[in-house]
């Protein structure tokens, strides 16, 4: 039976037993110098349920948006406007600032072609990247960061702050720290010897757990190392659960640990009755905590090395239901920041004119989006999403 140590070192990682093979061998935490330049960590926040893409970026001149919207819809005089014709919710004064500066941008109608309405299968088809009809499990981060196109001289590929492992899942030095105050008390109960890894080859069940464990024991002190070495500037995030994750991420960055992609969640969004109060919420949980994390990233001088990308396993239905919320739909925008990003509006917007099935057509595939990332942020080729079309602009030229 596992000690009790290990059983806690694992949880505070965020471990369960069927995520144990996502934690890789050792090697990856031998860093070099660091390494990674520019806009070179991902910062992935999922919003899970579901978001309300229409409003959330609202096309306020629409006049098909107001008979769609009779009830729930955002008035002209309430939203922040962008331009002549689209507002953000008005709950979302932190991003309509990141707008104003030119460090948002706001990718319209993502979605895919056969769009799946189920809350399980979309958030699969999300995170592996490849169409509606794939059956495959690993995640489009952890496929493009195979065979040696992983950032080099990094603590870890990539880290899960919240949710499950998502894009991450997969083979690669990933794997999941909830809080960084549970992660440095369950080091404490560590016994000090390090063990050597078992050999790759044994089939036992157990030894498969005690190798993982002994991995990421081992990656668990050298973050560990990092954070307690280094001093924080304090930083102030909201009292939120996504303000948390978010200041998880910042106090990583903060203390050096080199990390590409970071994960986060906020969940919430399947606001199928009394949507309205729901989703401000929501909407200005997610905007002061980005605007608080873009806030720590300037502070310490890193918002030009990284960028905030949100996405979500659908939108919802175009028209408004009769108990004044929306149902499971189709597309919805998608919002990059940081300060590489190439502000302005990006994709295509959808057509409030042209439904099918009473959903929103999809403009932009979610692949194009995910080669453009890759290949923006890491100079990564991304073969298994470019089918879709030419990659999307996420940040600046050169």
């Amino acid at each position: 039976m596992m000690n009790p140590s290990r059983r806690r070192f694992l949880s505070a990682l965020g471990v369960s037993a069927a995520s144990l093979p996502l934690i890789s061998l050792p090697g990856f935490v031998q860093a070099a110098t660091p390494n990674l330049p520019k806009g070179k960590t991902l910062i992935l926040v999922e919003l899970a349920g579901g978001n309300d893409g229409l409003n959330t970026v609202v096309p306020i001149a629409d006049p098909g948006y107001r008979g769609l919207r009779p009830t729930i819809g955002i008035e002209r005089r309430d939203g922040l406007g962008l331009d002549g014709d689209t507002s953000l919710h008005p709950a979302m004064g932190e991003m309509a600032g990141l707008w104003e500066t030119g460090e948002l941008r706001i990718i319209e109608g993502v979605g895919y072609p056969n769009p799946n309405r189920s809350h399980f299968r979309s958030i699969e088809i999300w995170n592996v990247g490849q169409g509606a009809d794939s059956r495959t499990r690993d995640g489009w981060v952890s496929m493009a960061f195979a065979d040696g196109q992983a950032p080099a001289g990094a603590d870890a590929s990539g880290l899960v702050l919240g949710g499950a492992m998502g894009p991450l899942k997969g083979p690669g030095s990933f794997s999941a720290m909830r809080d960084e105050e549970t992660f440095l008390e369950t080091l404490e109960f560590l016994p000090g010897a390090r063990h050597a890894v078992r050999p790759a080859a044994s089939q036992s069940p157990l030894e498969h757990v005690m190798r993982t464990y002994d991995n990421a024991q081992i990656t668990g002190d050298t973050i560990a190392q990092k954070l307690e070495a280094a001093a924080s500037f304090g930083l102030d995030f909201p009292d939120t659960e996504l303000g948390e994750q978010l200041r998880t991420a910042a106090r990583l960055l903060e203390a050096g640990v080199e990390v590409p992609v970071l994960k986060v969640v906020q969940g919430g969004y399947d606001t199928h009755e009394n949507q309205p109060g729901q989703h401000a919420y929501l909407l200005m949980e997610l905007s002061e905590a980005i605007g608080a994390f873009a806030r720590a990233m300037r502070q310490i001088g890193l918002w030009d090395q990284v960028t905030v990308l949100t996405y979500s396993e659908f939108g919802r239905t175009a028209r408004e239901n009769g108990s004044y919320g929306t149902d499971h739909g189709t597309a919805a925008p998608v919002f990059a920041a940081g300060g590489q990003v190439d502000g302005g509006f990006g994709g295509e917007r959808v057509s409030l004119d042209r439904l099918e099935d009473g959903d929103l057509i999809h403009t932009t595939d979610y692949r194009r989006l995910y080669s453009g990332v890759l290949h923006d942020i890491w100079g990564i080729d991304a073969q298994p999403f470019s089918g879709a079309g030419a990659p999307l602009t996420v940040l600046k030229a050169g």
